[in-house]
């Protein structure tokens, strides 16, 4: 009997491990490293950022040489308006998940139909956190026990009702 009383009492105790509490724990070494490879995987992004704009002014300069109303040109437009409204979701995902988003892909709907971005692409995540709380909510890790979903409690234990009632009779 203790026993179930000291697994109830472990599964209560669990905290919700986030990232900084576990960044600050490491070593000066680890956090030093880590903010070297962030700051490889940041410049990355910003290039590859940087280079999706120069394309979309590409297609827009080369929608511009084409014949007006012809179908090459309906065609480069389609292609600069698809390559920005991709490099606006892009950004929205980025500063969503920074902002304390837990469903990026809700948010971004909800930014969408309610519109919410301003004319720049940016959207005011106070405003949508006011009207949407619940898109905020931190969410808890499940739990990570390898009997999860095979039928058998932690450490192998069958939790079935038979096993309950032999229990209960004192016959196992």
């Amino acid at each position: 009997m203790s026993d179930n009383v000291e697994k109830e009492e472990k599964t209560e105790e669990q905290e919700v491990l986030d990232y900084k509490t576990w960044h600050d724990a490491l070593p000066k070494e680890a956090q030093t490293l880590i903010a070297e490879r962030e700051g490889g995987l940041k410049s990355a992004l910003d290039t590859e950022r940087d280079a999706r704009k120069d394309a979309e002014k590409e297609l827009r300069k080369a929608a511009a040489l084409a014949e007006k109303g012809s179908e090459a040109q309906k065609q480069l437009e389609k292609s600069a308006d698809d390559l920005a409204a991709l490099s606006m979701k892009a950004e929205f995902y980025e500063e969503a998940h920074k902002a304390g988003v837990s469903n990026l892909k809700l948010a971004f709907h909800v930014a969408t139909t309610e519109d919410l971005f301003d004319k720049r692409g940016a959207v005011d995540f106070d405003k949508m956190k006011e009207a949407f709380p619940e898109l905020f909510g931190k969410k808890a890790p499940p739990r990570g026990d390898a009997g999860e979903g095979t039928g058998t409690a932690p450490g192998g234990k069958d939790i079935s009702m038979n096993a309950f009632i032999r229990r209960s009779a004192g016959k196992q």
